[in-house]
């Protein structure tokens, strides 16, 4: 899968004036950091707190953001919609779309990181 299908590189680097020294440093921190908010984010669920559920996503998406991943992005935000809600009975359903979006995401920033491009 190629990169551009999962971030805009082009678009993620205006938002770090193009310094891809400082994205790609951006891109192995949240390759990191990312499956442990999706672990607090499914902890929260499980634990039917949708204030937690809503503040991990949030925090998710806040992450995600820097890398202009629309699809992920966008399934973050709302599953965070749900959790302020308090509506948990869809948010098994979207935080399992985070998750495979999420999966998506670390991969192709993986390979970034790897080729030190997004080729």
């Amino acid at each position: 899968m190629s990169t551009d299908v999962v971030f805009n590189l082009a678009e993620a680097l205006t938002r770090v004036d193009e310094d891809e020294e400082l994205f790609h440093t951006l891109a192995e921190l949240f390759v990191e950091q990312a499956p442990l908010d999706m672990a607090a984010t499914q902890a929260a669920l499980d634990a039917g707190d949708a204030e937690a559920l809503a503040r991990a996503a949030h925090r998710m998406k806040g992450a995600i953001l820097q890398f202009s991943a629309p699809r992920v992005f966008e399934a973050t935000k709302e599953l965070e919609a749900l959790g302020k809600a308090g509506t948990l009975d869809r948010a098994a359903t979207v935080c399992a779309q985070v998750d495979r979006e999420l999966q998506q995401l670390i991969a192709a920033l993986r390979a970034y990181v790897a080729n030190g491009s997004a080729s």
